[in-house]
Parts: structure tokens; C-alpha cells; sequence
């Protein structure tokens, strides 16, 4: 139903009831009708109309155009025209009270329908940005401007009481006599702005960075008018200074998280290609490695070609989480159990010339979250901070619970609503901008060559990200760096256990298994593993040839190993067609990284059925028969 109320203005009773009857079959409900002007205008008084429907030859001593006008002074909502003809001497005249649309008799439903939404979609756009509108003016007056004059030396001779807040004087006359020159950081130096004020009178929009008395940097926006005296040399600078510290925060934000974005699919997309051929190393170097004997020569050589395989899935999981495709196993966690457990685990990591404080709020609040992840996260944070104070110093390990609203500085950060704040702070040596910027990219790191992966804080960034939360830092060279991480509070107050991954009966079966896969090194890998453990494989590339095959053996399969990304039919909307025709298959999917789009398109009971690749040999077999064995409709034998 729609909560806006029409008023169907039209002398034309059937065509007003046709109108009225259509509108209520598309489920607006707040409709009235009149039929003259005068009508229309005792209704406005006494009702708040959100859009109306105004014939414009209305019978009467007021026409549509002139009840519009008078309609006008009562409110602002959007008007339609009806009308079977129109002249140009009533046409200007309605185009003086600035209609949303005409519509001409006789018109369409469809017609009626979309120029009706169209308004009040219009309309509504409209609204909002007159609100914004109306904010920022007021945020602009009261907040934002500082007006002073200075000499041409630089010296303050008036202010107004925003351009004090501004740069943080305590008065009016802590400011005057202050040279405004100070203001200026390194780089942005005030000679600069002299000439350039000399040279052409006046500065509009002109940014700059400027340092108010605590050292905070301020971005500004402002205009400049010079004062010359009767010889043409510069006396005076008028200024009008606009702080627009919030706006461009927001704008590195946004560029930041755009970029972190961009580079996320990035390192998505080659953690899925790498650990597609990951899954091929390891998988036949575990069947090379099954038929040697320990004292084969080759043996220690194919041993050293799976570690090394291993190592490598270790860094594309790090990737994964930086990406936000990582498996998660959410439980109910409370944070501040799982940094009391692993206190003094942290202070052995950082060594005795660190003091380790916590500071933990009694009732924060709980969040969901992946266990282990969620340590690592913590771990992270505190090697990084270690590695900050290179000298000893103090780190400082807290929660604390925050409902955020409207907040400017984290609107690029965390949406509004309630979190636990997880928060490591640390006296190190702190960061300045262009490395507060990057830190959170993978393999970007400050550490000498071979001193670090650069992948543990984009590790942080893509698991709390992924959990929904966000990351603030705030650093500055010589003033140590916090990192507070948000974490969602959980809506739920149960605890969730993953399904256990572990074969329940012996890997061995005799089912018969589809391989849906487009890559056929890691299709005949796993066909080979299948037949090994006594299984029927079958193999297919792709979703169309996999429906297909079922049809032909009369839905005679009771596995499909389904690969998530596939050209073509993705491995999602295969498994959502097979579930319509065959909904007694179960199933298994893998993939190089899970995208939590792509897994949308499965149907729930299956969602959980993921096996990461690359796989150990022995955990493919014995998840594929944990899922043979569960529970749940099973083909007749």
C-alpha cells in the first residue's frame, strides 16, 4: 500500500471513478475526489495531499490552471494535467505554475501509472535534497565561515567568533596581533598566498591546508579579496575561510574505499586462478607422494613440493580474507573472552620492553564472528603495534560498545547502528598520511626487505570487512597509532557451531558422483580421487552438459561436485536448475574463493556445502562422504 494521498480534480464523475478504481488496483488507498475548484481548495485547507490529477477545463468560476495557482500557496506537491485539448494562451499560463506532467485524454493505465510514480519519485528526490539543502545552509552560517582581515605581513586585525573555534583561539584577543602566516604548514606557505592574492585582487574557492594551535591539520576552502592602498601596494586581506575538513575527509574516505574495493577484486581473482592450479600441484603431488615408498629417493622431493604448496594456499587465504571471500564460520563470540584468553599469549609475543594493558568494557557487547579469525585479527593488530616500538613502549588492548548514528568522520567506515569497538593502541612511531593510506594493501609494507609478508593488516581489513564492520586509524609521526576496529553487535544470543568438516563413517563408497567442473586438469584429479575411494565418477565442463547427463541416468546421481565459477551457467544457477529437476541430489561445491553473491543463487540447505580449494586429498573424500551420509531424501537404490 502507498502512504501518499491523490486528489483526482475532475468535472467528468465516470472518468474521476475510472481513475480512482485503477489507482486502488495498483495499491494506492488514500484517493479523493472533487470536481471543481473551489472543491479542491477547501480539501487542501483541512488534508496534506501528496500529489494531484487537475483537469485543466474544470466547470466553474476556476479552471484547472487557476486552482492550481491558488493550490500553490498551501503547499508543495507535484501536479499532473489532465486534459482532452489545449490551447497556447493555457498552456503558457500552466506552465507558470510548474506541472510535473500533462497527460492528454484519452490516455493509457499504463500511461496514468508510471507519470503518477515518476512524481512522486520526482517529488521525493526534490524533498530530500531541500532538506540537505536547508542543513548544510545552516551548518555553513553557524559553523564553517571565518571571516577576518590581516596585513600584508600577515598580522590578524579582526575575526569573527568561527574563524576562533576554527583554528582553536581561547578569544578575540588571543587572536589579534597573531600572525596568520603561522597558519600555514610546510608547503603551503603563506608567501605563496601573498602573491598570489598581489597578483590577482581577489581568491575564490581557493583551498588550502592550514594548522590550527593544537598542530591539527584543517582543509579549508575560502575566499580572498585584497585591499590596495592609493599607490596599488597590498594593505589589507579580506578573508571568508569555510572549514572543509569533513568534506574532503569523506572524499579520501570514499577514494580510499574505492580503492581497497578495486584492489580486493584484484587479489580475489588471483587467489582464484592460483588456487586453482594449487589444486592441481597438491593434489597429484598427494597421489605421486601415496605411491612412494619413505625410503624413495623422490620421496623428500614430492614432501617438499606439498609444503611448499601448502605455503602457498597459506598466503592465498590471506588474500581471501582480505578480499571478503573467505570461508567464515560465524559463532556468538564475546570479545572480551577471547582477549582475556589470550593475554598472556600476546605479552610473551611482544616481549618484556612493552607493557601490555587491557581495558575491557564489563558489558560489551557480543558479535558474530568467525573465532579464529577474530584472533588472528587481534594478533595482527598487536604485531603490527610491536613492530612500532621498535624502543619498548606501552600498548594498550580495549572494547568498548558505541551506537553510531550520523557520524561524518566514519561515514565511509560503518554504516549507523551498534557495535563492539575493538581498539589497539600503541606509543610507536606512528604513520603520516600517504602510509595511513596504503597500509591496508596487500603485500604494502614499511618493513625492511624480508622483515614481513605486507599481508597481515590487509589480512585484518578483508575479515572485519567481511563480518560488516569497518577499520578507523588515527596516527601522526612521533604520536603512535590507534587502530579501532568495529565489529557489528550480534542480533542473536545463541551460539552457532560450524558442522564439523570430520568423516563420521569410512571414506569409502559406491555412489555415483558428477563432476561439474571447466577445468579438466582439476576435473580428472578429482574423477581419479572418486574411483580410487570405489566411487562412479562422471565428468562434465559445464552446467547445460551436467543437466544433460542427469536426464539421461533418469537423475540416477546422488553427488553433484559442483565448481562455483564456471563460464557460461555458474555453478550457482546449475545448482538451483538441478534443484528444480532433481531435488533429491545433494551436493558439494568448491571453488578458488566463495563470493558471497555467487552463493546467494544456491539454495539454502546446500549453502553450507563448500570445500575450498586447494584440498588435501583425504578432506575431499571425507567431506564428499559426510554429505552421502547425512540425513535427507536419497534416490531409490
Amino acid at each position: 500500500m502507498y502512504k501518499t494521498q491523490i486528489l483526482i480534480v475532475e468535472d467528468e464523475p465516470i472518468l474521476a471513478l475510472d481513475i480512482m478504481e485503477t489507482l486502488e488496483r495498483h495499491g494506492f488507498s488514500d484517493i479523493h475526489m472533487v470536481s471543481s475548484g473551489e472543491e479542491a481548495l477547501r480539501h487542501i485547507e483541512r488534508n496534506r495531499v501528496s500529489l494531484v490529477l487537475m483537469d485543466i477545463y474544470l466547470q466553474g468560476s476556476l479552471d484547472g490552471v487557476q486552482t492550481v495557482e491558488l493550490l500553490k500557496k498551501h503547499g508543495d506537491f507535484p501536479v499532473i494535467y489532465l486534459t482532452a485539448s489545449t490551447d497556447d494562451a493555457t498552456m503558457q499560463r500552466a506552465k507558470i505554475t510548474a506541472p510535473f506532467g500533462y497527460i492528454h485524454k484519452p490516455f493509457k493505465e499504463r500511461e496514468l501509472l508510471v507519470t503518477i510514480e515518476m512524481a512522486l519519485y520526482k517529488h521525493d528526490i526534490d524533498e530530500q535534497l531541500r532538506e540537505r539543502e536547508e542543513q548544510y545552509r545552516k551548518f555553513f552560517e553557524e559553523d564553517l565561515t571565518g571571516n577576518f582581515i590581516a596585513r600584508a605581513d600577515g598580522a590578524l586585525t579582526a575575526c569573527n567568533p568561527a574563524f576562533l573555534r576554527l583554528f582553536g583561539f581561547g578569544s578575540v584577543e588571543a587572536a589579534l596581533g597573531a600572525n596568520l602566516g603561522e597558519r600555514f604548514p610546510e608547503g603551503h606557505s603563506w608567501e605563496t598566498f601573498l602573491r598570489a592574492v598581489r597578483d590577482r585582487g581577489k581568491l575564490e574557492y581557493f583551498e588550502s591546508e592550514l594548522r590550527a594551535l593544537d598542530g591539527t591539520i584543517i582543509y579549508t576552502v575560502g575566499n580572498f579579496i585584497g585591499r590596495f592602498d592609493g599607490e596599488g601596494v597590498l594593505a589589507h586581506i579580506h578573508g571568508y575561510i569555510f572549514d572543509d575538513t569533513r568534506r574532503k575527509t569523506l572524499e579520501q574516505q570514499f577514494l580510499q574505499s574505492q580503492k581497497m574495493e578495486a584492489i580486493g577484486r584484484l587479489a580475489g581473482g588471483i587467489a582464484h586462478d592460483f588456487n586453482n592450479l594449487l589444486a592441481v600441484i597438491s593434489g597429484y603431488s598427494e597421489l605421486l607422494a601415496s605411491h612412494l615408498r619413505p625410503e624413495d629417493p623422490l620421496s623428500k622431493d614430492v614432501s617438499a613440493i606439498v609444503h611448499a604448496s601448502e605455503q602457498a594456499s597459506m598466503l592465498t587465504r590471506q588474500l581471501l580474507a582480505f578480499s571478503r571471500n573467505s570461508v567464515m564460520r560465524m559463532e556468538i563470540v564475546n570479545i572480551n573472552t577471547v582477549i582475556a584468553g589470550m593475554e598472556s599469549m600476546l605479552q610473551r609475543l611482544i616481549g618484556a620492553a612493552i607493557t601490555l594493558k587491557t581495558s575491557l568494557a564489563p558489558r560489551a557487547w557480543k558479535v558474530e564472528v568467525d573465532p579464529g579469525q577474530i584472533e588472528q585479527v587481534i594478533m595482527n593488530l598487536v604485531i603490527n603495534a610491536r613492530d612500532a616500538m621498535a624502543k619498548g613502549g606501552t600498548l594498550t588492548v580495549s572494547t568498548a560498545s558505541e551506537v553510531i548514528r550520523d557520524d561524518p568522520a566514519l561515514h565511509f567506515i560503518v554504516r549507523p547502528g551498534a557495535y563492539t569497538v575493538l581498539s589497539v593502541e600503541d606509543t610507536g612511531t606512528g604513520m603520516d598520511e600517504a602510509t595511513i593510506s596504503r597500509i591496508f594493501e596487500p603485500f604494502f609494507t614499511t618493513k625492511p626487505k624480508g622483515e614481513g609478508t605486507g599481508l597481515g593488516l590487509s589480512t585484518v581489513y578483508g575479515i572485519v570487512t567481511q563480518c560488516g564492520g569497518g577499520i578507523r586509524v588515527t596516527s601522526a609521526p612521533g604520536a603512535g597509532t590507534r587502530f579501532d576496529v568495529y565489529l557489528p553487535r550480534a542480533s542473536r544470543t545463541d551460539a552457532r557451531t560450524a558442522p564439523s568438516t570430520e568423516a563420521a563413517h569410512p571414506a569409502l563408497g559406491t555412489e555415483t558422483v558428477l563432476i561439474v567442473e571447466d577445468e579438466s586438469v582439476i576435473r580428472s584429479l578429482i574423477a581419479r580421487l572418486l574411483r580410487m575411494s570405489g566411487y562412479t565418477a562422471i565428468e562434465t565442463a559445464d552446467g547445460e552438459s551436467a543437466l544433460a547427463l542427469i536426464g539421461e541416468r533418469e537423475g540416477n546421481v546422488d553427488l553433484l561436485i559442483i565448481d562455483m565459477v564456471m563460464p557460461g551457467m555458474s555453478g550457482g544457477d546449475f545448482s538451483r536448475k538441478a534443484a528444480e529437476r532433481f531435488p533429491d541430489i545433494k551436493k558439494l561445491f568448491i571453488s578458488g574463493y566463495v563470493d558471497a553473491k555467487v552463493m546467494e543463487a544456491v539454495e539454502p540447505e546446500s549453502r553450507g556445502n563448500f570445500l575450498q580449494k586447494p584440498f588435501k586429498s583425504d578432506q575431499f573424500i571425507a567431506r564428499v562422504r559426510e554429505i552421502l551420509d547425512r540425513p535427507g531424501n536419497t534416490r531409490p537404490r
